[in-house]
């Protein structure tokens, strides 16, 4: 099974990127403002887009402040994948993000879109993050 897999360096500090991907609060930041985040194992996310008949669902599988968030697709196209942010502090500052979104079943137009996709979204992560002003990418 192909994975994406990305990383990215982001001038903040892992708490604050922690945030940004695990809370209601930091999701609307960066990826969509009509979204719920809950925090912890075993909380769900249900991420709304527009056009898209009904929130995304994931569950939150893994959960360790400041270091590691691990989310499994509950529906939609992301039933059975697997998203892993890993946040590691550089001793220069800042942190890297090395995010894999496991479990595609094939490289196909579906896998290309997210692909593509996930290197937008987090060009507004990294703003948000380094800035604290929201950016989202979808909004509404």
């Amino acid at each position: 099974m192909p994975d994406i897999a990305m990383r990215l360096a982001i001038e903040a500090d892992p708490d604050t990127v922690y945030t940004a991907i695990s809370t209601a609060d930091g999701v609307h930041g960066w990826f969509t403002t009509t979204a719920t985040a809950g925090e912890g194992v075993g909380g769900v996310h249900e991420l709304a887009f527009p056009g898209v008949p009904e929130p995304w669902r994931l569950r939150v599988t893994e959960a360790e402040p400041g270091k590691r968030l691990v989310l499994a697709g509950e529906n939609g196209p992301w039933t059975g994948t697997v998203q892993t942010y890993e946040i590691l502090a550089r001793q220069e500052g800042g942190v890297t993000l090395s995010f894999t979104h496991s479990g595609f079943a094939a490289v196909d137009d579906v896998y290309r879109d997210f692909t593509y996709g996930w290197a937008t979204k987090f060009v507004h992560l990294k703003q948000y993050a380094e800035t604290g002003e929201p950016a989202p990418f979808f909004a509404g």
